[in-house]
């Protein structure tokens, strides 16, 4: 997934993002297991 960043929220959720122009674009958030 180039041009995707990821960042975990919690111990159980991670957040998948990318920024366009000046916008940031949330694609995913997901459960960890």
């Amino acid at each position: 997934m180039s041009g995707y960043w990821s960042r975990r929220i919690n111990s159980e959720h991670r957040l998948i993002y990318e920024i366009k122009n000046d916008s940031i674009i949330i694609r995913v958030v997901r459960k960890l297991r």
